[in-house]
């Protein structure tokens, strides 16, 4: 039962993965397309996670090279077990488009504590279809004699159709948490820790409304496969933590570390690929409270990656080769009170390892 239980979860997921569609707002689809276009980060959010797959940036020819460009090949279906081929099938996913996903959270202070759940919303730009993806669920589920195993309750939220997700399982303290799924125009599917921020998301892509201006130049770049962003890191650290001594470990890593740590504003990273495709790259962007934190932190990753340099200088193994030439190649900079770290690896050699371990 515990198997049946967790493909229905799996079918829920590889939907929202994929991208659903399914009964939206009464005005036209090519109306709204544009709605749809790229990731909106609503108001109140702390952390901005944004992403879409590596087949529509410039690595796409070295995918196709090592056979990584369709996750649903006849060799990687053959490897499925029975039960996730049948939902591949009846969802369609093999032939489901994707365009883009991005999963905000908002005020985690209060869920440290155990006083309740932070906003969290995930929405994707995607064509399977909503009514199929739950049907398919609760196909699952049907046998399923568990208690606490998820049930669908249709809902209407903003004037949009959508699916209520309840389970004795999901509580926080003696409040039952019920998250909700809709779809907009069969174009974007929003997930939603609960009905008033599901309703923030419909307001944020229908009517443009409750964007953030803390996020607003938070977008992903032509060739980023995975983009993050959170605000005022220091902020939130000094609200969630239990009790503040906790931080002065940090002081045992680099100087004054927990005084920099409650100082940090935003921080930054992106997964990508060169404009050609000849490398993948990874970079890491913080804003710390004063010039000198970021250059105390420029400093430390510099000292640390002295000693890494030299335990993976003389490897054998390919991915320790790998590690090797990636520590040689970072680059730490920054001006001012903002410290930067950047890396590039060839794609090449990257997505051959890649490719091996997956086989």
């Amino acid at each position: 039962m515990k198997t049946i239980k967790l493909m229905a979860c799996a079918a829920l997921a590889a939907a929202c993965v994929a991208g659903i569609s399914g009964c939206g707002s009464k005005e036209s689809s090519e109306s709204k397309g544009a709605a749809y276009s790229t990731p909106k980060v609503a108001e109140g959010s702390i952390l901005a996670l944004a992403g879409r797959s590596a087949k529509t940036t410039s690595l796409a020819p070295l995918l196709k090279k090592y056979k990584m460009d369709d996750a649903f090949s006849e060799t990687n279906m053959a490897q499925m077990p029975d039960e996730m081929k049948d939902v591949v099938k009846e969802l369609e996913l093999d032939k489901a488009e994707f365009s883009w996903l991005l999963l905000t959270v908002g005020d985690v202070s209060a869920a440290v504590k155990g006083e309740g759940v932070p906003d969290v919303a995930l929405a994707l730009a995607t064509t399977l279809n909503l009514d199929k993806a739950v049907a398919a669920c609760e196909k699952k589920l049907k046998d399923d004699k568990a208690e606490g195993k998820p049930a669908f309750k249709k809902a209407t939220v903003a004037g949009v159709s959508a699916y209520e997700i309840h389970s004795k399982d999901f509580m926080a303290g003696d409040k039952e948490v019920v998250p909700c799924v809709a779809s907009l125009d069969g174009k974007l599917i929003v997930a939603a820790s609960s009905a008033a921020v599901l309703e923030k998301q419909i307001a944020l892509y229908r009517d443009g409304k409750g964007v953030s201006s803390d996020f607003s130049s938070f977008a992903l770049g032509a060739n980023d496969i995975l983009r993050v962003k959170v605000m005022k890191v220091g902020e939130n650290v000094k609200k969630s933590l239990p009790d503040p001594d906790m931080l002065q470990m940090v002081g045992g890593f680099i100087p004054d570390g927990d005084k920099i740590v409650l100082g940090l504003g935003s921080v930054e990273l992106a997964l990508g690929a060169s404009s050609d495709g000849k490398d993948a790259k990874f970079d890491v962007t913080v804003d710390t409270a004063s010039d000198a934190d970021a250059e105390k932190l420029r400093a430390f990753v510099k000292d640390g990656l002295t000693p890494l340099g030299a335990m993976v200088k003389d490897a054998e193994d390919e991915g320790m080769k790998l590690a090797s030439g990636a520590l040689k190649a970072v680059k730490v900079a920054g001006e001012g009170k903002v410290a930067s770290l950047s890396v590039a690896c060839p794609a090449d050699d990257l997505l051959k390892f890649v490719s091996g371990l997956v086989k």
